[in-house]
């Protein structure tokens, strides 16, 4: 801040100390753009239309006082002038948020004093910028943040602490550290230590620390000493980050993984393709594709143990087909595809689980739209087929043999192939797909009878469906 120039405002309603302070800024070479007030009306007239780096103001004004300015000086530090042997009013102007204040002589001495006490004022106010700065930004990050002295003793936490753990800030101050942390002897579900998987091809050391519950969780925590002008240790900084749903899915992993190990040997090379493409999710800290990616592996482990139970209820198909459409439409027209609901008026109602069902479209809509080229076409359609109903979902993908849906599904290449293509939400979803159709009695295929268009096709049988013309039903209702 050296040769730097400053914007004065200086505040004195008497003129012969306008006049010297006018001389003593000229006569020394001060680098001030000075601007002279000679009232408080005056004074909040001009702070009203500019920006200073600092006021100097004489205590007593004729229509007021130093007092009356503090509040209209914005975020410009004060300088308060009394007059000799006034310490008193001196006091109270500090507390009221004065700066600093220098006690006015006879002999105009006290002017001598302005250029550092200006500066010295100007240098706070940036250092103490910068404090609010840097304490607005731990206060409202989301991880962790507290710091002890170098005893151990809690000295200060943000609101993301408190809120992660439990703790209201006058609770936990004043504690030692050693109170976030759980005992020696744990089970092996909250050990102390241990490694988990971070962005990137490392590995770093997790802890699990104790809410005021006494509830335990996982956080990544960093540690750092801060240091005095002088280059000793004053205190430490912790900057912990709550990690507990990125274990959850690392424990899903793992736990899916070892389920599907012990069936087949496609099992096993799926469980492997799913966890390097977990691995490389979690890296670039893609949770939500990860999520998904899970649920998708538990799905087909809970078809191969039979362990889905379906809840059947009426729904309106042709309804579910045109919430489906409606939903893909996004993503169809950002890659060029024109996408058609081709079913006709009729309402035709179905008994089976609507979610399940749903999520068949889902997959299947996702495969066409994704495998379909660039201003390409895809429709869906539901038929009356006699004795069942049947969806079928017609894109411009390479076409597949009437039966080669039940093989790919069971082709570790194909799958592999899904998986390196960045379409793992394909490699399992037609899988997914083709169990759920036929847990309902029905059947899936696909049949391409041009050499440009695939058609995907799947069956709800006719005795777990209703047909109803809700025109029909609407005009029994009036009648």
């Amino acid at each position: 801040m050296e040769n730097a120039r400053y914007k004065i405002l200086f505040i004195e309603d008497n003129e012969l100390d306008q006049m010297a302070f006018k001389r003593f800024i000229e006569n020394n070479a001060i680098p001030y753009d000075c601007t002279v007030a000679g009232s408080v009306a005056e004074a909040k007239r001009v702070l009203a239309e500019k920006q200073f780096d600092i006021i100097i103001t004489d205590h007593s004004l004729g229509d007021g006082t130093a007092l009356d300015v503090l509040h209209s000086a914005k975020n410009a530090p004060v300088v308060v002038v009394t007059g000799a042997g006034d310490e008193e009013t001196a006091v109270n102007a500090w507390k009221a948020g004065a700066y600093d204040y220098l006690v006015k002589d006879i002999n105009q001495n006290y002017l001598k004093a302005i250029p550092i006490t200006v500066e010295n004022a100007i240098r706070h106010n940036v250092v103490e910028k910068k404090l609010q700065l840097l304490c607005g930004a731990v206060m409202s990050t989301e991880d962790s943040v507290y710091i002890t002295d170098m005893q151990g003793e809690i000295v200060f936490v943000n609101k993301a602490f408190c809120k992660t753990y439990g703790y209201k800030e006058d609770e936990i101050v004043g504690k030692n550290g050693n109170v976030l942390w759980i005992g020696r002897h744990q089970s092996k579900n909250t050990r102390s230590v241990f490694q988990t998987k971070t962005v990137g091809s490392s590995w770093e050391v997790g802890f699990y620390h104790r809410r005021k519950d006494d509830s335990v969780f996982p956080v990544s925590l960093s540690r750092s000493n801060i240091k005095d002008a002088g280059g000793r240790d004053v205190a430490i900084v912790g900057v912990a980050r709550d990690i507990t749903e990125r274990i959850l899915v690392e424990d899903e992993i793992r736990t899916a993984s070892l389920k599907l190990k012990k069936k087949n040997q496609l099992q096993n090379e799926i469980a492997i393709m799913v966890t390097e493409t977990l691995q490389k999710l979690l890296a670039g800290n893609n949770l939500e594709t990860a999520k998904r990616l899970v649920d998708d592996y538990l799905d087909i482990s809970r078809i191969e143990a039979e362990k889905i139970e379906l809840k059947p209820q009426p729904f309106s198909l042709t309804s579910l087909l045109s919430e489906a459409v409606e939903a893909f439409a996004p993503l169809a027209t950002e890659r060029n595809i024109e996408l058609k609901n081709l079913s006709g008026d009729p309402e035709l109602v179905v008994t089976a689980d609507q979610d399940r069902i749903a999520q068949v479209l889902v997959n299947l809509l996702s495969r066409a739209i994704k495998f379909s080229p660039p201003g390409g076409h895809v429709s869906v359609q539901a038929k009356d087929a006699g004795n069942e109903l049947c969806i079928e979902i017609k894109d411009d993908s390479p076409p597949l043999e009437r039966n080669e849906i039940h093989r790919i599904v069971h082709r570790s290449d194909w799958i592999k192939e899904q998986f390196n293509a960045g379409r793992e939400d394909l490699a399992l979803g037609l899988r997914i797909a083709k169990e759920l159709v036929e847990m309902h009695g029905g059947r899936i295929w696909a049949e391409s009878s041009e050499t440009k268009r695939n058609i995907f096709c799947f069956t709800v049988p006719k005795a777990a469906a209703r047909r109803e013309i809700a025109l029909e039903v609407s005009a029994a209702d009036m009648n």
